[in-house]
């Protein structure tokens, strides 16, 4: 039985030892210089101007455009080779204009979001109308789901009632579903 025993815990070590040693192997740096220090390089290098920060009222460039931004906040961005140098601070992917255009779009559905908790629909109307001229590719259809929760908050009714019947059995995958179905159909 000792024996046993003495057998299974050398073949626990030695299996714990490869695995240790498998880790530390993965951990291990490689031969190549590190980048410096956010800290290092900000004590050198003067300070930048702020890039300009676009209005929310500005539209987006088409979403066709692809070419790739230096950065939003001019800084570099680091290449796609792990062999390619930078001094100090890098984005480590490229800002396209697609990137921005994403986040601009993203903004307007937080905006919207929050004119809708507070039961706002002339803000959200507004908001609709801003979404529609900055975004006018919509294949989620968001934009009528929100401005049909307006007609909902503002005119509730027969009317609006059918309108947003008719969008949350056409439109099943649209995460403004929910909300029509909240708002408009269940009047919470």
């Amino acid at each position: 039985m000792r024996s046993m025993r003495r057998r299974w815990s050398i073949a626990a070590l030695l299996l714990l030892g490869a695995a240790l040693y498998l880790v530390h192997r993965w951990r291990e740096p490689d031969a190549r210089q590190l980048p410096s220090s956010r800290q290092e390089t900000s004590r050198e290098e003067p300070p930048r101007e702020a890039a300009p920060r676009r209005g929310s009222n500005d539209p987006p460039a088409s979403a066709g455009n692809t070419v790739l931004a230096a950065a939003i906040d001019d800084l570099p961005v680091m290449g796609p080779s792990p062999d390619d140098r930078h001094e100090g601070p890098a984005h480590p992917h490229p800002i396209t204009q697609r990137h921005v255009e994403i986040q601009h779009e993203n903004g307007m559905i937080a905006l919207l979001n929050d004119a809708m908790s507070a039961r706002n629909g002339a803000r959200m109307r507004e908001l609709v109308r801003e979404y529609r001229r900055t975004h006018p590719g919509d294949p989620n259809h968001l934009q009528d789901g929100y401005e049909i929760i307006a007609d909902c908050l503002d005119a509730p009714g027969e009317a609006s009632r059918a309108a947003a019947e008719g969008y949350y059995a056409e439109h099943r995958a649209s995460t403004v579903r929910r909300f029509v179905r909240r708002i408009c159909l269940e009047g919470g």
